[in-house]
């Protein structure tokens, strides 16, 4: 083993929803193992998200910060030509774009549903339809999806059974693409986590052993209360806490690099053993 296989020295990479959380920790991550990494995300106006390619090119590499929605096909085809245009390829494609909604799946509207299974489903698809070709003439690439435990498992909240309904796509999506890519020397995995911090909120403590008591009767709560009820749920960790952005970085970065180069149609379950 060499730990110079970990290194992304002169990779280029692209991470799809970069602008806070775990896309912002995994495009830092790729940066620090030495990739450029462009960003996106369909917010740039708070200024979020040139704040972290200003990041990365404060660590030496070059990066490109573009506003995306990647629900429109188009607008899909013109971020990758930027990309290509300033990186002249795209080695690593990340992923990571999400879309929340509070209902359950059977009270979820029609509008709802597409709004969420545009973005976090068929906006991996487009992604890995537009980049894939790049790779295939470059005889090689590495595509990380972000599923989610809630892919793999029933959700046990029920407001969230529509996000593992498309969670359970992508981790299908991941397969099946590890199948018809492979041939190319194209790896394609994915990353599940289980609970992970927020910018806000961050995972050092023991959420487990807390009490969370929110009133029924509240139509508004607060982010820190949805945070904390759902960090306090019925799920056992057998870590006891939440995982860091580091630790999901770490595994972006290996899934990334030559040192998993015969690793594809993965789950790589970054759940602190959730999922034993």
């Amino acid at each position: 083993m060499s730990l110079a296989e970990f290194s992304l020295k002169d990779k280029k990479a692209l991470v799809i929803g970069a602008r806070r959380n775990m896309g912002k920790a995994f495009a830092l991550g790729l940066a620090e193992a030495g990739a450029d990494v462009a960003v996106t995300d369909l917010n740039i106006e708070s200024g979020q998200l040139q704040a972290v390619s200003d990041e990365i090119m404060a660590m030496g590499r070059e990066s490109l910060c573009i506003k995306t929605d990647i629900s429109s096909q188009g607008e899909v085809r013109n971020m990758v030509g930027q990309v290509m245009e300033e990186f002249g390829g795209i080695d690593i494609l990340m992923n990571v774009a999400v879309m929340y909604h509070m209902k359950s799946v059977i009270d979820l509207d029609e509008e709802s549903w597409e709004k969420l299974s545009n973005v976090n489903l068929k906006g991996y698809w487009l992604t890995i339809q537009e980049v894939s070709p790049i790779m295939k003439r470059q005889g090689n690439g590495s595509i990380i999806n972000l599923t989610s435990r809630g892919g793999l498992k029933a959700h046990a909240d029920k407001a969230m059974g529509n996000y593992a309904i498309v969670k359970s796509g992508i981790a299908m999506m991941t397969r099946q693409y590890a199948r018809y890519l492979g041939p190319y020397n194209i790896r394609v995995n994915a990353i599940a986590p289980s609970l992970v911090e927020w910018e806000e909120f961050p995972g050092q403590e023991n959420f487990k052993d807390k009490e969370i008591d929110i009133p029924q009767e509240k139509k508004e709560i607060s982010e820190k209360e949805k945070f904390e009820a759902w960090s306090t749920g019925p799920e056992n960790i057998p870590l006891g806490r939440v995982a860091t952005f580091n630790e999901m970085a770490n595994a972006a970065v290996f899934l990334a690099s030559d040192a998993s180069s015969y690793v594809n149609g993965t789950i790589l379950n970054v759940d602190g053993g959730y999922m034993a």
